[in-house]
């Protein structure tokens, strides 16, 4: 942020050229505003007041007239965006260079002299966003002392596309030195990093040196998040000093930038599991693994299967998966004809930043018809009779051969029992010869 142009107004609104101590003026200003514009905030949601005891103030800020533009030096890439043909990278870089255009009125202000520089810090309704802090000397205020040291900002930085966690990525930061009538010397940028953040090289502190009023020094730092960096954005304060040439003032002033930090992705799948045939008319399954490696959950997981002859393809949602956990998805192979079988399973899910990610994995096998082998039939098969109902062969034989047995028995019995009656029908008659004798 920074002004472009101000006018200083009595009370009723005429300009003036002069501003004693104890004037009461309005002072209106027209500020570029990068900040407010990248974060896409509406005027009711900023906040500026004035922070100086050389200007007594104690409302708020005045916000009108406010317009966006883009000061995008790469004019190709600039008519593109607004052609609607750039790229998404395109559309990222260019956002850098969006800003707000506005009016910055304050009312009946009035001045105490020692100095005629005017600090304002802007802050936002959303207080997670960062405050934003700029100045500007006003040249019609009289005063004893009219030696006046440049305050310093940081009016723009970069980090690139983002940061990735392990990854060394390079902030570049332009310090610059307000209006004002003397130099700064001995201007030291330095930084003060979150836990797990750090620097890949050099110091954490950078001299610059003299800095002259309204000019702009750039600094860089080459920033790592270490592995074991947890969260999604860096807060990264940048700490500014330095010392008036002539007044000797010490200037400091501090602001944080917010770079967001992902994690890398370390979602992996296994080998497939897939039978190498299939009989027709039977099911099979394909199995896919699958495990999160990374620091961070992912999200929406969904596996679909599509192919030719699968009898179907399917959809499973598998919800989210945290950090060090594994699973695995299966689906039903049903083929329809004989013949090839392939067919790709595509998990889908969303990154801790919210990007979409996909993974494929193929696989192929063979259907197969079901097939009748004659040598498995055994040949006496053939000759074999309908199967009899009743009592088996082996126990009609049984049968048999026990009545002979009896029948032998009986006849045995008999022979015995006539032979003992002709005995003794012999004997009798005998008996009778001998009476009759």
């Amino acid at each position: 942020m920074y002004v472009v142009g101000y006018t200083v107004t009595d009370i009723a609104g005429g300009e003036i050229t002069t501003v004693e101590v104890g004037d009461h003026v309005n002072i209106v200003l027209q500020v570029v505003d990068h900040s407010s514009a990248r974060y896409c905030v509406k005027p009711e949601e900023i906040s500026a007041r004035i922070n100086s005891s050389v200007f007594q103030y104690t409302g708020i800020g005045e916000i009108g007239q406010l317009f966006d533009s883009n000061d995008d030096p790469n004019q190709e890439r600039l008519s593109r965006v607004r052609n609607g043909e750039a790229t998404e990278d395109e559309k990222k870089a260019n956002a850098y260079y969006n800003y707000y255009s506005y009016v910055l009125l304050f009312r009946d202000v009035v001045y105490n002299g020692g100095g005629n520089t005017l600090p304002i810090n802007l802050t936002y309704l959303d207080t997670s966003k960062p405050m934003q802090q700029f100045s500007v000397s006003i040249g019609q205020c009289v005063d004893k002392d009219q030696t006046t040291a440049p305050n310093l900002i940081v009016r723009s930085s970069s980090y690139g596309n983002g940061a990735v966690a392990g990854e060394e990525f390079t902030l570049s930061l332009g310090v610059y030195a307000t209006s004002g009538n003397e130099d700064l010397n001995d201007v030291i940028v330095s930084l003060t990093l979150p836990e797990n953040v750090s620097l890949s090289n050099g110091s954490l502190s950078n001299y610059i040196g003299t800095l002259q009023p309204e000019t702009i020094r750039e600094v860089t730092f080459p920033v790592l998040p270490a592995s074991g960096f947890t969260g999604t954005v860096a807060n990264i304060t940048v700490n500014m000093t330095g010392t008036g040439s002539i007044s000797g003032k010490a200037v400091s002033a501090n602001t944080s930038i917010s770079v967001p930090i992902s994690q890398p992705d370390r979602f992996e799948v296994g080998e497939l599991q897939v039978p190498s045939s299939i009989t027709l008319g039977d099911t099979a399954s394909v199995s896919l693994s699958y495990v999160n490696k990374g620091k961070n959950p992912i999200s929406n997981l969904e596996a679909r299967l599509s192919g030719t002859n699968l009898g179907a393809g399917g959809y499973q949602y598998l919800g989210n998966l945290n950090a060090g956990t594994e699973g695995s998805v299966d689906f039903d192979l049903s083929p329809e004809a004989g013949g090839a079988v392939s067919g790709t399973i595509t998990l889908s899910y969303e990154d801790a930043s919210g990007e979409p990610r996909t993974i494929t994995k193929d696989f192929s096998t063979t259907a197969e018809e079901m097939t009748f082998d004659p040598g498995m039939v055994d040949p006496g098969m053939e000759d074999m009779q309908p199967e009899q109902t009743g009592l088996p062969a082996w126990a009609m034989v049984l049968i048999v051969v026990c009545g002979g047995v009896v029948v032998v028995v009986i006849v045995v019995v008999v022979k015995r029992t006539k032979k003992k009656k002709a005995m003794a029908l012999a004997a009798l008659e005998a008996e009778d010869s001998d009476e009759d004798l």
